[in-house]
C-alpha cells in the first residue's frame, strides 16, 4: 500500500540533485507547508520571493513537480529570489550571414 506520509518526508530528506519528478504528485499537497504561497505564486507567474529558511524545503517540491531544471536563486539588492533558470537558446544563422558564407 502506498504511504503518502512517508513518501512526502522522503522529499525533504533527500538531496535536490537526487530528487525526479513525480506527475501524481500534486502541489497542494504542500498546502500545509510556510511556503504554500511561494510555492503557488512561482506556477502562476514563474517567480516568488521565499524566506531564505524556506528555499531548499520549495526547490524541492518544484522539482518533484516538474520544475527541476529551471530554479535558481538569485539575490538583488539583498533580497532573495527563486527564477527560472535561463536556458540558451541557439539562433539559426541569419539568412544574410549565410548568404555572404557563399
Amino acid at each position: 500500500m502506498y504511504d503518502f506520509e512517508a513518501e512526502y518526508r522522503r522529499i525533504f530528506e533527500t538531496p535536490l540533485e537526487l530528487i525526479r519528478e513525480d506527475m501524481f504528485f500534486r502541489a497542494d499537497n504542500f498546502e500545509n507547508e510556510r511556503w504554500y504561497g511561494d510555492l503557488q505564486m512561482y506556477l502562476a507567474i514563474g517567480v516568488c520571493k521565499p524566506d531564505k529558511e524556506c528555499v531548499s524545503d520549495l526547490q524541492k517540491a518544484l522539482k518533484v513537480l516538474g520544475y527541476h531544471t529551471r530554479t535558481r536563486i538569485r539575490e538583488n539588492d539583498g533580497e532573495l529570489f527563486l527564477v527560472p533558470q535561463r536556458e540558451r537558446q541557439k539562433q539559426p544563422p541569419s539568412q544574410h550571414k549565410k548568404e555572404m558564407e557563399r
